[in-house]
């Protein structure tokens, strides 16, 4: 499949735990183009006491990685992967968490030992404040496993991430299950590939993508790898 676009990756290199020298960032672009990927927003994690490193950092790394982009007609583009934490309700009223691509859209991750509430309580912050919350790889957070709670986040007005190993069964039997129930049902907007290096965690959204059209058909696979993607870099809303 051609075109798609990836909305969660750690390619930026010596930022986070993801890619670690341009080199292997070099690797990791071109194994994205030979599964279909034509744009990437690239998410390095914003985790306070963990990944916090400066702008200026990123921003240095982001135009040197453009570069390297050009030989593989890939277009980047900049985000940041925002871990809550007490800092959260601050910086949102302050109307200064990172987004997706400039947008209003921001990918949120959580702790897999974070309660629902707290999870919808942010939710309903960052609605309220003017973002769009994007939930990153859903499938971690053991309490959205009850019955509807994934669908009632949703239905308020969160945009739900899943990973393409956890789809395709790389991240155990559970996360596979609650990842197909999700696509089955219509539930997801999003399958990125967050991947963070060559090997264990490397790109995969070729294989993921024929996995989904066979499953899910052509419209489907569109929508959720291109169409849904290219609102967020366009700031629009999904519907």
């Amino acid at each position: 499949m051609q075109g798609i676009i990836d909305i969660h990756c750690h390619i930026l290199p010596g930022i986070d735990d993801g890619a670690q020298t341009v080199r292997e960032a070099r690797e990791m672009l071109k194994m994205q183009y030979r599964d279909g990927v034509r744009k990437i927003i690239l998410t390095p994690h914003y985790r306070p006491g963990m990944f916090e490193p400066s702008v200026s950092q990123i921003y240095r790394t982001y135009y040197r990685l453009q570069e390297e982009a050009k030989e593989t007609n890939i277009q980047l583009f900049l985000g940041r992967e925002y871990h809550i934490s007490s800092k959260f309700e601050e910086q949102a009223e302050q109307r200064s968490l990172p987004t997706m691509a400039g947008s209003s859209y921001v990918l949120a991750e959580f702790s897999g030992r974070h309660s629902y509430q707290l999870i919808r309580n942010a939710v309903e912050k960052m609605l309220c404040t003017g973002y769009r919350p994007v939930i990153a790889h859903i499938e971690r957070y053991p309490c959205l496993y009850e019955k509807n709670r994934a669908e009632e986040l949703r239905k308020i007005g969160a945009y739900l991430q899943i990973n393409a190993g956890s789809l395709l069964g790389e991240n155990g039997r559970e996360a596979r299950r609650f990842c197909r129930q999700l696509m089955e049902n219509d539930k997801i907007h999003f399958i990125a590939s967050d991947a963070h290096n060559t090997k264990k965690r490397k790109p995969n959204l070729g294989k993921c993508s024929e996995f989904v059209l066979k499953k899910m058909g052509k419209d489907y696979a569109r929508k959720i790898f291109c169409h849904n993607p290219f609102m967020v870099i366009k700031n629009s809303e999904i519907t």
